[in-house]
């Protein structure tokens, strides 16, 4: 059963926290409405073989795909 962590700003629909496996392997934890308003991403160790100076500017792409 998912829960509810409260209403989006936005668009008022339901937040959930969602954990999940990129394409790479890495562990992606998002807070986010159905309607696809994120509140934050956090994406685990995909940073930390960079220099410091380096992960300030990371910009991360998160894609979707289906498996079915």
């Amino acid at each position: 059963m998912i829960e509810i962590r409260g209403y989006c700003q936005r668009c008022q629909a339901p937040i959930f926290l969602n954990r999940t496996l990129d394409w790479y392997g890495n562990s992606v934890v998002t807070l986010n409405c159905w309607n696809g308003h994120y509140k934050w991403i956090n994406i685990e160790n995909i940073e930390a073989d960079l220099p410091a100076e380096t992960r300030e500017d990371l910009v991360a792409h998160i894609g979707f795909f289906s498996v079915t």
